[in-house]
């Protein structure tokens, strides 16, 4: 089920230097108060969707981003209204079909339309403990749980072995390769998920790896682990609120079940009252 957690409405604007600027205002849906006005040229936004391509294929991530609204092919934007407002309109549209992708929202590219308070200078002691596995499918999933030391905060996020192997690729590709920490090899010879030995030995050394990331201050901060610490944590608070859906939902089912109880009670008495005459 798609959950909009944001709504986008563009307005544009000229400025001194006559060029258009789009003002993209960013509401949080379930919070009015919570808002966020940016100023972009049309350039500014296409050099925005590009860097967030090249963090989406960096890494790895199964989505499809929304087209881009194209350039004019015959004469500037900016000498026609009509055409502006046409651009104006395909943006917005760009916007919110970006902003209801809800990974999307945990790259770093997006946080800085979002009316939220970013963390990323702020000082986090994380580690991690892969508590337990799971076997969907004849995948090993793993249940890690992130513990930010300084603030007391923890949070469950789960991971295959190739989406942990994804990560470090990343990292490998923006040039952490002298800094990293070495990678659990894959076993040689037959399927992993066939030996709880095999499962529970790559389970700590996953553990391990994960936490000797945490410990070099420069990955910590870079943008692949910033996106796994906000995506882990959406996941979580997701997790959460379906489950709070799902006590709701069983309470009103009990609740319904006892006032249907409660209503057939008089006739199943006036019933036994009839049969005793």
């Amino acid at each position: 089920m798609l959950v909009k957690r944001y709504r986008v409405q563009l307005n544009h604007l000229f400025q001194n230097d006559n060029k258009v600027y789009y003002q993209i205002t960013v509401t949080k849906v379930n919070n009015e108060n919570e808002t966020k006005t940016t100023l972009n040229r049309y350039s500014q936004l296409k050099d925005f969707h590009d860097k967030l391509h090249k963090n989406v294929t960096l890494l790895k991530l199964q989505m499809q981003l929304p087209q881009f609204p194209g350039r004019s092919l015959f004469s500037k934007t900016n000498q026609n209204e009509e055409k502006i407002i046409k651009r104006k309109i395909e943006l917005e549209n760009y916007f919110n079909e970006l902003f209801s992708i809800d990974k999307i929202l945990s790259l770093t590219p997006v946080q800085q339309y979002l009316p939220i308070e970013i963390l990323q200078n702020q000082q986090m002691n994380i580690s991690i403990r892969i508590e337990n596995y799971v076997i969907y499918d004849e995948v090993v999933v793993y249940i890690l749980r992130f513990k930010n030391n300084l603030l007391n905060d923890e949070w469950i996020y789960k991971k295959r072995y190739s989406e942990i192997k994804s990560i470090h690729d990343a990292l490998l590709d923006q040039g952490f390769k002298n800094k990293l920490p070495q990678f659990p090899t894959r076993k040689l010879f037959g399927q992993t998920n066939e030996n709880p030995e095999t499962i529970e030995k790559r389970k700590e050394d996953l553990e391990n790896y994960l936490n000797a990331l945490f410990c070099t201050q420069e990955i910590q901060e870079s943008q692949i682990i910033q996106f796994l610490i906000q995506d882990s944590k959406k996941y979580h608070e997701k997790n959460l609120k379906l489950e709070e859906l799902k006590k709701s939902s069983t309470l009103k089912a009990k609740g319904g079940d006892l006032n249907k109880r409660i209503d057939e009670f008089p006739q199943r008495k006036n019933q036994q009252i009839n049969e005793n005459k």
